[in-house]
């Protein structure tokens, strides 16, 4: 009994002294330039060789002796940066931020706890700089295999494609900004739309993507993939910039930070800074353009203790435009316009937007956290066009006006636990949502802008409330599973003005299932396989006058690839996909209905390589394939106007120490049906664009030119029906917006 007690008194010393002796090392790593949130990080204490990962809000948590240590912080795209660190404490904080550097490939290992295992891939910081940017809507393109396309005189927002869809302008790709969906339901001019001119691209701190519906916290539009944008916390410089281009292209920015310091009230560390940009374009077309737009930006942080941030954004946005729209392949041919030149230059439009968001992150303990959401968001917008010049209206001509006015009101909360079950890691992410739109939306037809008759007006109400469960097991070393469920509920409540007042509403439910497999077969090669359901809604209008229909066309998505390493400078990522979508209503301006395409696949590979043969050169590209037919239709007239059938993205960058940076990117697109019997083809084009800056701690000068081979290419390009004011009769035509001649801008930064 002597020796049991004397046993119990030693294990009690040891554990007083090892509780004694033992501090706890945490804190947050950011981007030393922008101040967002690093995941992944490698925190190593060097001396007991001991390490530990941030997590995805950066924070990091160690139990080490008290003594004298060296901790280093690493990550690939970042400078590695030691610290050393007394230790004296039973707790002690250190925060780090990371300068940005070039990513070494050499660096990269390809494992599943890294950012890629949860289905998310980023967007280089250096693909984001040396990019042609006129707008934030180019950032799109450094999506591998997504294309872009204006056709609305710089002021709507672009058609995107990507897998094998021609997303309209978002009706199967999600887009979000700081957690805000900038997607649109029941838009009064395309369902999804999603208008991104609104981001100043300057402000944009991190960019990831998504590709097929495997991301659950995802939920409406995100059936081909998604893009997130997240803004900068703080800025590293202020600046003042002023660009000018070919056909007077006239750029003009602000950033500055008003306030980094310790509030005097609080003592708590807080940030804002304000952003203001101003863009004029006449633009290359007979008919001026006369692009204006003027955004803000303004962003407040504060720590309000050492468990809670508070962030606050509001953001504003005007545009006007004129449009010389989509002009029919016979006129130009027969001589009557050059292929810049408009039959109706009085299209174009407004537009007006205003975000108010604000979150909350809370730290509850070491291993839960939880983040709450409110935004607003305000539309106003105003669309005239003309698709079929005199087809309709021999006398009066076919020109409509599209308008909406709305209003967002949203919450999104989200509960982050970092557990384990047994032996098994577990990361477990619950959300809840919920969106309400208010939306009011006319149809008119019009002369040169002035009202003649109005066709419809509508006051759509429309709620989504949603709640998924996330759930990452890291099962054993080499394996690991992402799992999730998703319930999505909407109601509408439809009330027509015009032409027949009267109410009714439906309510639909989508459930929507995701899993995914992660296999390490060595460290240089990851096997993972995918399945997962998701949707996109369809219009109000269609939701409520069709109810035989689903209002929620259900979308399943397969994936199947391998990531893996050759050497230490090249990776490569080859993906097979399957994509099979339910009915859905398609909104046709001539007709001014919705139309039922009905249900569609596609099939497709992806294959992604990156190579770095020198450490200041590094080398990519991308080449997608795609098959789709719709499924309710003949064989011989079954395939999907407008899908892309095979594209490639790629280019070569440079960054010399000597401060110059460059780079070359290629675009391609392949021939593409532009008719369900394939008779009809979209050329294919083939364009270059390049950039190269100049970069000094207090300047930057930098010249950027898009398609420097001065290609003849069509932009956006449909094979529809129209009549001319001298034609007697209607004719099937191709119809197109030219795409971009050489276009050389030069631009100047000064930081301050």
């Amino acid at each position: 009994m002597k020796r049991i007690m004397f046993c119990g008194v030693l294990v009690l010393i040891s554990l007083s002294v090892f509780s004694q002796s033992n501090t706890i090392l945490k804190g947050i790593i950011k981007d030393a330039a922008t101040g967002i949130d690093i995941p992944d990080v490698s925190v190593l204490v060097v001396e007991q060789n001991k390490e530990a990962l941030s997590d995805p809000n950066g924070k990091y948590s160690l139990s080490i002796p008290k003594g004298t240590f060296t901790i280093k912080f690493s990550a690939p795209g970042y400078t590695t940066v030691s610290r050393k660190i007394i230790l004296k404490e039973k707790e002690q904080i250190l925060n780090i931020g990371l300068p940005l550097s070039e990513t070494e490939l050499s660096e990269i290992i390809i494992q599943t706890d890294k950012k890629k295992e949860i289905g998310v891939h980023n967007v280089s910081k250096l693909s984001l700089q040396l990019s042609p940017v006129n707008s934030s809507q180019d950032l799109l393109k450094t999506v591998p295999g997504l294309f872009i396309a204006q056709h609305a005189g710089g002021g709507k927002a672009e058609q995107i494609f990507l897998r094998g869809f021609d997303n309209d302008h978002g009706t199967d790709f999600a887009v979000l900004v700081d957690d805000i969906p900038i997607n649109l339901s029941s838009h009064a001019h395309g369902q999804g739309y999603a208008d991104m001119h609104f981001l100043i691209p300057e402000t944009v701190g991190d960019a990831n993507y998504y590709k097929g519906p495997h991301e659950v916290s995802l939920g409406n539009f995100a059936v081909s993939g998604a893009a997130l944008y997240t803004t900068k916390s703080r800025l590293n410089k202020n600046m003042l910039k002023l660009e000018y281009g070919q056909y007077n292209f006239v750029r003009a920015l602000g950033m500055v930070t008003l306030l980094d310091k310790k509030n005097f009230l609080s003592k708590n560390y807080e940030n804002a800074y304000i952003a203001i940009e101003g863009t004029y374009n006449k633009s290359f077309f007979d008919s001026p353009q006369n692009l204006r737009r003027l955004n803000t930006f303004s962003k407040y942080i504060i720590d309000i203790d050492d468990r809670n941030t508070l962030t606050t954004s509001i953001s504003t946005f005007y545009s006007n435009w004129n449009a010389s729209g989509q002009i029919p392949l016979r006129a130009v041919q027969s001589g009557l316009i050059n292929r810049f030149g408009a039959l109706d230059d009085s299209e174009g439009g407004d537009t007006e937007r205003i975000h108010v968001n604000t979150q909350l992150q809370s730290e509850l303990s070491e291993k839960i956290s939880f983040k709450n959401q409110f935004y607003y968001v305000s539309n106003q917008y105003n669309l005239f066009s003309n698709f079929s010049f005199y087809l309709n209206d021999p006398i009066n001509g076919d020109m409509i006006h599209q308008s909406e006015n709305r209003d967002i009101f949203s919450y999104n909360g989200k509960l982050y636990l970092n557990t384990r079950l047994g032996a098994i890691n577990s990361k477990t992410e619950i959300g809840v949502g919920v969106q309400h739109n208010n939306n009011k939306i006319a149809l008119n037809k019009n002369i040169k802008r002035e009202l003649l008759e109005t066709v419809n007006t509508f006051k759509i109400k429309e709620t989504n409330y949603s709640l998924y469960l996330r759930e990452q097991l890291k099962l054993t070393d080499k394996f690991s599973i992402l799992a999730g469920l998703r319930g999505d509920y909407f109601t509408f409540d439809l009330e027509e003005l015009v032409p027949e007042p009267g109410k009714d509403d439906n309510d639909a439910f989508r459930f929507s299932p995701k899993l995914s497999l992660f296999y390490n077969l060595t460290q240089k090669i990851q096997l993972y396989a995918k399945a997962s359901s998701g949707y996109h809604s369809n219009y109000s209008q269609a939701a409520v006058n069709q109810k035989s229909i689903h209002p929620l066309p259900k979308a399943i998505g397969y994936d199947l690839g391998t990531e893996f390493k050759i050497g230490k400078t090249l990776i490569a990522n080859l993906t097979a996909w399957y994509l099979k979508s339910d009915a859905e209503y398609v909104f046709v301006t001539d007709g001014f209905e919705f139309e039922n395409k009905g249900r569609s696949e596609r099939v497709g590979g992806e294959a992604s390589f990156r190579y770095q043969p020198l450490p200041f050169f590094w080398l990519d590209t991308d080449l997608n394939y795609s098959y789709g037919t719709l499924l309710d239709e003949p064989k011989e007239a079954n395939k999907i106007p407008s899908a892309p059938r095979f594209t490639s993205t790629g280019g070569a960058t440079l960054k010399f120490k000597n401060e110059i940076k460059g780079s070359l990117r290629y675009r391609y697109m392949a021939e593409r049906p532009l008719t369900e019997d394939e008779s009809v083809k979209a050329n294919n084009y083939f364009l270059m664009d390049a950039v190269v800056n100049y970069t000094k701690p207090d300047y930057e000068i930098g010249v950027a030119v898009e398609n420097i081979l001065d290609q003849k290419w069509t932009e956006a390009v449909f094979y529809d029906t129209s009549r001319l004011q001298n034609e007697t009769a209607p004719t099937d035509d191709f119809h197109f917006t030219p795409g971009t001649p050489f276009l050389a801008k030069l631009s100047i930064t000064y930081f301050f």
